[in-house]
C-alpha cells in the first residue's frame, strides 16, 4: 500500500507545522501504513466471523476500537459493536460461555 505523501505533509502542516521534512512525511507514511494494514487484518477477521466477504465500517469501527459509525445510532448505549467485541475479547482471554454471560450481566448495569 501506498499512502500518498503530499496529503500527509498536508496534514502536518494544517496542525500548526510551519516547515516540515521529508523524513518526517516519510515517518508519518510508514506509521499510518502499519497502522492500517493492522487495522485492515483485524477488520477483514471481523467480517469473517460474521460471515461475510465485505469488510464494512461496522469492521473498521470494531478493528479501531471506535464504536460509533454513520451507521450507528449515538443514541443506542449498548450498540452490537460493543457487544461483539466484549465477546471476541472475552473469548480470547479464555473464558468460558458462563463467565462471558455473567460479564454482559456487569456489562448491562454501566
Amino acid at each position: 500500500m501506498a499512502i500518498p505523501k503530499a496529503p500527509v505533509k498536508r496534514i502536518i502542516q494544517e496542525e500548526g507545522a510551519e516547515r516540515v521534512s521529508a523524513d518526517a512525511v516519510d515517518a508519518l507514511v510508514a506509521y499510518l501504513e502499519a497502522d492500517a494494514d493492522a487495522v485492515a487484518k483485524k477488520a477483514i477477521e471481523y467480517a469473517k466471523i460474521a460471515k461475510r466477504q465485505t469488510v464494512k465500517a461496522e469492521d473498521i469501527a470494531l478493528a479501531t476500537g471506535v464504536t460509533t459509525t454513520s451507521e450507528t445510532p449515538a443514541e443506542n448505549e449498548h450498540n452490537l459493536f460493543d457487544v461483539v467485541k466484549k465477546v471476541i475479547e472475552s473469548a480470547e482471554e479464555g473464558k468460558g460461555f458462563e463467565e462471558i454471560i455473567k460479564s454482559f450481566i456487569k456489562f448491562d448495569k454501566k
